[in-house]
């Protein structure tokens, strides 16, 4: 049900690039409520793109069958939730942080791709980061470029934002929120003075006339290529 909202949301709301300031700040409501939701656990649109794992879960998925496990995860993106059993360093003198399975004989690697990040981290700590995954391991599970979730989503917000402000009227999307805030574009234009009574995301959801409408206006810009939602590799 959360996806289903989720996904009704982004067909609703866009970045505006000459200071509509209604829309990026409803927007940048509805990003980081969907990063919330994705965090909590819940059903979200960062799910297509961003795999949630355990420790255990990706040495028992590698121990079971390598060859599968690194064509499921070799170059993708992946959210582990785990506990340091502690932060060790290669023969480089890099840091990286061991997470334990079962038991302390199987492990996963998690090479930061900022290496002060370590001082940080201790053992017993709790971890929440975002890696890539990738076909070079050894005997258990390696994930690399690892950075912590919190610095990971809060680039993405402000990546994002940056990228849509550049967009001129005109131009035609390359992504899903492109098409998203030409669309809105195009309601504002016919329509001013509308936006600016919503307060948040959940009210302008609510009234089906402008919902239908804008939604009309964003399925015009949409091609197959323009609809993924693309997460940025850490």
């Amino acid at each position: 049900m959360k996806k289903i909202i989720a996904v009704s949301l982004l067909m609703l709301i866009g970045f505006n690039v000459s200071a509509n300031d209604n829309a990026k700040r409803l927007t940048e409501l509805l990003i980081k409520d969907d990063i919330s939701i994705f965090r909590d656990g819940g059903d979200s649109l960062i799910d297509e793109t961003i795999r949630r794992v355990t420790a255990s879960q990706l040495i028992s998925e590698y121990s079971n069958n390598q060859y599968k496990y690194e064509k499921t995860y070799n170059g993708k993106l992946i959210n582990i939730k785990t506990v340091a059993s502690g932060v060790k360093t290669d023969l480089s003198g890099d840091p990286y942080i061991v997470a334990n399975g079962k038991n302390q004989f199987e492990y996963v690697s998690l090479e930061l791709k900022n290496k002060d990040d370590a001082m940080n981290i201790n053992k017993g700590n709790k971890i929440d980061m975002i890696c890539v995954g990738t076909k070079n391991n050894v005997m258990f599970p390696t994930l690399k470029n690892c950075v912590t979730a919190d610095s990971y989503f809060q680039k993405f917000i402000e990546v994002t934002i940056e990228n849509i402000n550049k967009l001129e009227v005109n131009d035609k999307p390359s992504n899903k929120f492109e098409a998203i805030y030409l669309g809105l574009c195009k309601f504002d234009t016919q329509k001013p003075n509308v936006l600016y009574k919503y307060k948040t995301v959940s009210e302008l959801l609510k009234n089906k006339a402008d919902f239908n409408e804008i939604t009309k206006f964003i399925k015009e810009g949409f091609t197959k290529e323009n609809q993924e939602i693309s997460m940025p590799k850490p």
